[in-house]
């Protein structure tokens, strides 16, 4: 059965006892807590016959603990899955055996990088695999995660923690490392688990959690930088607007609006709330109706959580500072959990990508430019993506969104190598920057696809030219000319 409106300071025996008139009760009922280990509302009976179950279900609106029970009948949740259950306070880490198997089981003396320590649980499994003469070291902001780690530290010499951004990793360990080869690192593997910790989400005073009551806060790091209530009350309203739309509303230019409105009215009248609770319900109200089968305000809370931390540029940047200090064949393995985390992957991976033989573009190069070839330079093959199996989401529900992306570091021609090559070779604007971000020439100048195109098309206006699609070997040298001088 599935009891919700349970009191918080319910407890396992306390249900036992209830329920127990109804029938014998398999193993001892489940709640879903806080990270304070208080009920957060609900919980779990399985009863051993169904004679026993169905009374149970009859009691539909029972009284207890000054509430009316409503008991239904458990179903699968959406995953098909039923909801696992924790230990307060602790982190079941996802994919553990995966990546494990990936990044330490291929070298097991090797030096690995946890980038996000938080409560150790997959530093604590692979420092189990790796063999006497590893190393580890791994990187948080939570003040509570280096805590975690330097004890860990002082039980286990072969680990280090390191109270830094992992954007820092390159300068942290490029003295401590040494350099397989010219242009790497020492590097074996490093894991990235993107996102938040189950601890620091479920702790209120984080502020992550809306349905919790506790301060704005919503940094990792709560020693600096400033609350997500400071950066609402100092922020103008357009960039508010902005925050919204990149990191929350993506799709809801006219949600992201209202919402930042409603904000900035509340700051006028001195109302703008400090909990999260209250200002979730100011969020909900200026929304209205949300047809995702979720709270009104999470993409708030999520856009200005990612804001607030930098995650999107620190991932950026994190990433870049693995792959430097890979040694040859070593691996990056990333967790992703949302489709805005896979995106910064994926075009990560884009900007490294190795040229691959069957690639239509390679073998058309190959034949046009004759005698012409690509230089080798380090670069990522995309090895895996391995989501949760479902044994381990029985056991960890909350791993379900799971996706571990393995990248290995290999010396070859990249895609991005071959495109400066190609587009010139066939007259097109030049493509636009590895990683979707402007790189500066010599000058300053920078081009993009988006503007080289713009200039193409530009100058056809001008010379009473349309885009029929084909090109004469007239127009064909002047758009290589152009792109050649971008």
């Amino acid at each position: 059965i599935f009891i919700k409106y349970l009191p918080k300071t319910t407890t396992e025996e306390q249900l036992s006892s209830l329920f127990a008139e109804c029938g014998a009760i398999t193993g001892v009922p489940r709640l879903l807590k806080d990270g304070q280990g208080a009920c957060k509302g609900c919980g779990w009976i399985t009863f051993r016959e169904r004679k026993a179950f169905e009374e149970a279900l009859s009691w539909n609106g029972c009284a207890f603990g000054g509430r009316h029970l409503q008991i239904s009948k458990g179903k699968a949740a959406h995953t098909g899955f039923r909801p696992s259950l924790q230990a307060a306070g602790t982190h079941t880490p996802a994919l553990l055996k995966e990546v494990v198997a990936t990044l330490i089981k291929p070298s097991p003396d090797g030096v690995v990088v946890d980038a996000t320590y938080g409560r150790g649980g997959h530093t604590r499994g692979m420092l189990a695999a790796l063999s006497s003469r590893g190393r580890m070291h791994a990187f948080d902001m939570d003040a509570e995660a280096i805590k975690d780690g330097t004890q860990l530290a002082v039980e286990d010499s072969r680990f280090r923690v390191h109270h830094l951004p992992f954007s820092a990793m390159g300068g942290a360990l490029g003295p401590l490392v040494q350099p397989a080869a010219p242009g790497t690192g020492g590097v074996s593997a490093v894991l990235f688990d993107l996102g938040i910790s189950s601890p620091q989400f479920d702790e209120a005073s984080r502020g992550f959690r809306l349905e919790a009551d506790g301060p704005l806060d919503l940094r990792f790091d709560q020693s600096r930088g400033e609350t997500a209530h400071e950066f609402l009350m100092r922020a103008d309203r357009s960039e508010i607007v902005d925050v919204l739309s990149r990191f929350g509303e993506t799709t809801d230019a006219f949600a992201a609006r209202r919402i930042a409105d409603a904000i900035c009215v509340a700051r006028e009248q001195r109302a703008l709330p400090c909990r999260t609770k209250e200002f979730a319900a100011l969020v909900a109200r200026a929304k209205g109706f949300e047809y995702q089968a979720m709270h009104p305000a999470k993409l708030t809370f999520q856009a200005l959580r990612v804001h607030l931390n930098d995650e999107f540029g620190e991932c950026r940047r994190g990433l870049e500072a693995a792959f430097e200090l890979l040694e040859p064949g070593g691996r990056i393995g990333v967790i992703t959990w949302k489709h805005s985390e896979c995106n910064l992957v994926v075009d990560f991976y884009r900007a490294h990508e190795a040229a691959r033989p069957e690639a239509p573009q390679m073998a058309f190069y190959s034949s046009r430019a004759a005698g012409a070839s690509l230089e080798p330079e380090w670069a990522l093959l995309m090895e895996h993506t391995i989501r949760p199996s479902a044994e381990e989401l029985q056991a960890n529900s909350r791993a379900r969104s799971a996706v571990l992306h393995i990248l290995k570091k290999v010396r070859a021609p990249t895609l991005a190598q071959l495109d400066t090559k190609l587009y010139p070779l066939m007259g097109w604007a030049l493509p636009p920057p590895p990683a979707g971000e402007a790189r500066a020439g010599g000058d300053g100048a920078v081009t993009t696809a988006v503007e080289g195109e713009r200039r193409r098309k530009s100058k056809e206006r001008r010379e009473g030219k349309g885009d029929t699609g084909d090109m004469s070997k007239t127009g064909k040298k002047k758009v290589k000319k152009q792109a050649t001088k971008e």
